[in-house]
């Protein structure tokens, strides 16, 4: 690889948050016991030549790891969990098109198997997409299906952007919003709720991570100035403080069906515990949650407070 050090995709311009899910999902695939592989990961972060020492491996004993790296490898429990419970979503049903929103250095257009005349776009900041594209070509990655990257601003307007770049509103669309929620304000949540109702037809499903409400308190703010102290992450400025619109009741609204799972549901599927110290606990019969399947007509109780994830079909 070329030497990036000193170029936009230095930090600020390749966003650590990318970065460190990117790291996360890496430190996932080094596991003896993997959720999820992500066999660029590693190859991503090293290419960044971050300030931020991220960690990219599961160390032998997680709970005597450097104090700064601690809770990095927390987060990376949470995105493994959250990596495989998308993935398995995105196996166990199939549409002709696939958009993920937010995309950031995620790597499913290679790494997943995709069925014939799949067609995948990402949508991103130009700088994201451009770097991981570079670092994907010299790894010699090719995706497995006809992959389309769109440089756009989700927080402006990005339909008729999605609409000229190939995207058919007439055909069935799977839609993935993974770490993108919590970083619009509750209007720019709302924004990207609606244009997903108005671009899909029927068969069109979605998986959404939820934003967690936060309040703006001198209390919260000291947490996440804490974290990003510790980590090197500005959580405090990149994380929106709003009341979120409740995804479920938007969509609901536009004709769909939703199911909700929370954090702790996905853990007991999986058999993982967000803890450094604690071991896992064995997965419940069957292995996953039912990511995949039409859910029945009424909702699924969730924890909102806590986050989690929506499943929709229309």
């Amino acid at each position: 690889m070329a030497d990036t050090e000193g170029t936009d995709f230095q930090d600020r311009g390749l966003p650590l948050t990318a970065l460190a899910v990117a790291a996360g999902r890496a430190v996932e695939s080094s596991r003896p016991d993997p959720l999820a592989r992500d066999p660029f990961a590693a190859d991503l972060v090293l290419a960044a030549r971050s300030h931020v020492d991220v960690p990219t491996q599961w160390p032998d004993s997680p709970a005597d790891a450097p104090p700064l790296q601690q809770p990095l490898l927390l987060a990376s429990i949470y995105i493994g969990v959250r990596t495989r419970f998308i993935d398995d979503f995105l196996r166990d049903g199939a549409t002709a098109q696939t958009v993920i929103l937010g995309a950031g250095l995620d790597t499913r257009a290679f790494r997943l198997e995709w069925p014939a005349g799949s067609r995948i776009f990402e949508i991103d900041s130009a700088n994201v997409l451009d770097f991981k594209d570079s670092v994907l070509a010299g790894l010699a990655a090719t995706p497995g299906a006809d992959r389309t990257i769109l440089d756009a601003d989700l927080s402006q307007p990005w339909r008729q952007r999605l609409v000229s770049a190939g995207f058919d509103p007439g055909r069935s669309t799977t839609w993935i919003m993974e770490g993108l929620l919590p970083y619009l304000d509750a209007a720019g949540q709302q924004a990207v709720l609606d244009e997903v109702g108005a671009l899909s037809a029927q068969g069109s499903r979605a998986v959404i991570e939820r934003a967690v409400p936060l309040p703006k308190t001198d209390d919260l703010d000291a947490q996440l100035q804490e974290f990003s102290l510790k980590t090197g992450l500005p959580m405090s400025e990149l994380l929106a403080r709003a009341d979120p619109p409740d995804p479920v009741s938007v969509l609901e609204a536009a004709g769909w069906r939703c199911a909700q799972h929370s954090v702790q549901d996905l853990c007991t599927a999986y058999g993982r515990v967000i803890s450094l110290a604690d071991a896992p606990a064995p997965p419940r019969s069957g292995n996953a949650p039912d990511a995949g399947a039409e859910p029945p007509s009424s909702v699924q109780p969730g924890d909102q407070s806590r986050g989690g994830f929506v499943t929709a079909w229309l």
